[in-house]
């Protein structure tokens, strides 16, 4: 992984088709000197959108990116966890669960995202135009990393105050395909 380019912003990925790495700072891993991948993600259903997906973690809103709704859940359930955003429970309050509406005690953590995404993540993607090999590679991917016993979260990854067990469980902001 670590041949592949690292691109600052989704407008430089010189590509329509791929897969996409993304890499949280402070996260280690042995396996490379860039850190551990934190998610793996793809344009499953249609082609020629990796970088409108990618435009969709970096700057959309938490209905359009489950990876932008479980960071803002992390961030707010690490700041307040009894935060009536997060009611009634974990994944079920108005912030975490897809499609509803944010309020505005929440509404200020869209861009609070936004800004970690491009403070504290890196992306490295590769191109794949078939999109039912991107959509294969992306499931055994994410199970194989998941799987990793070497590539565990630090202590003070985010992740750990995600409302989805599958993501504290894998170290990775992915829900499919994983333990």
């Amino acid at each position: 992984m670590d041949c592949l380019p690292r691109y600052a912003a989704p407008q430089d990925v010189p590509f329509r088709d791929g897969l996409y790495f993304f890499y949280e700072q402070d996260e280690a891993s042995t396996h490379s000197a860039e850190g551990r991948i934190v998610r793996i993600g793809n344009h499953p259903r249609s082609d020629g959108r990796l970088v409108a997906r990618l435009r969709e973690h970096y700057a959309g809103s938490k209905n359009g990116s489950v990876f932008r709704l479980l960071l803002g859940g992390a961030l707010i359930r690490l700041e307040d966890p009894a935060s009536a955003c997060l009611a009634p429970g974990p994944g079920q309050g108005h912030w975490e669960r897809h499609m509803k509406v944010a309020c505005p005690r929440c509404a200020p953590f869209e861009q609070r995202v936004s800004t970690l995404l491009v403070d504290r993540f890196r992306v490295r993607c590769v191109r794949i135009e078939n999109r039912e090999e991107r959509n294969r590679l992306e499931s055994r991917l994410i199970a194989t990393v998941a799987a990793c016993t070497v590539c565990g979260p630090s202590a003070t990854w985010l992740g750990r105050f995600a409302s989805r067990e599958k993501v504290r469980a894998s170290g990775l902001w992915n829900s499919e395909f994983g333990p």
